[in-house]
């Protein structure tokens, strides 16, 4: 045995986890290598000493007192000290709550069917059942993102497809390349803008 292999049995002992076979082993190795013996004895002398500290209890009201005795900082003055601390991250809060109520805002007065894609002549609007089809012998190069519609995949796209307020149906003879994403409600969908800003800021 080497005393790598023996530190990890130490550990095993110490710990009260090993078996007797690792034990032996164990006894067998600390009789012939001293730096091993040396190390056993001063981790058992360590956890001795750990276990005789936890005996040692604070004072009553330790912590109320210690509290007690810190300065009282008020509110107004810990947001002014975080504020210029941080300033970046202040300003991106408002943005992001800025944002996040202007999206939903749009979200719950925005209810007309809309269709985005590069490729509109390969795509079918079925204005009865209110679908938006890509046909079987249909190949769409880029992405597709459906609001207030289902969208029915047929024939093949090469990007990714989002049905906002909908849902993406695939047929057998369809496929999907990129990410498929439905977004029922309000969170996700400012959250789907979010990533989308992020991607136009940083590409």
């Amino acid at each position: 045995m080497d005393c790598k292999q023996a530190t990890r049995y130490i550990h095993e002992y110490l710990d009260e986890e090993i078996s007797e076979q690792h034990e032996m082993q164990l006894d067998e190795h600390l009789l012939h290598c001293v730096d091993c013996k040396q190390r056993f004895r001063a981790l058992q002398q360590t956890v001795a000493f750990v276990q005789s500290a936890s005996h040692i209890y604070a004072p009553l009201n330790f912590t109320d007192r210690v509290l007690a005795a810190l300065p009282k900082e008020s509110y107004g003055h810990i947001w002014k000290r975080r504020m210029r601390r941080h300033p970046f991250l202040v300003a991106a809060s408002l943005f992001v709550l800025i944002m996040t109520g202007s999206l939903v805002s749009v979200w719950n007065e925005d209810h007309q069917f809309q269709l985005t894609s590069d490729q509109l002549n390969k795509i079918q609007i079925d204005e009865v059942t209110r679908k938006v089809i890509v046909p079987a012998n249909s190949v769409v190069n880029g992405d597709i993102v459906v609001r207030n519609a289902d969208i029915d995949v047929n024939g093949h796209v090469h990007g990714n497809v989002t049905a906002i307020d909908g849902s993406i149906y695939l047929a057998s003879t369809g496929s999907i390349t990129g990410e498929r994403e439905e977004i029922h409600q309000a969170v996700e969908w400012v959250w789907y803008n979010m990533k989308r800003i992020a991607y136009l800021i940083v590409p």
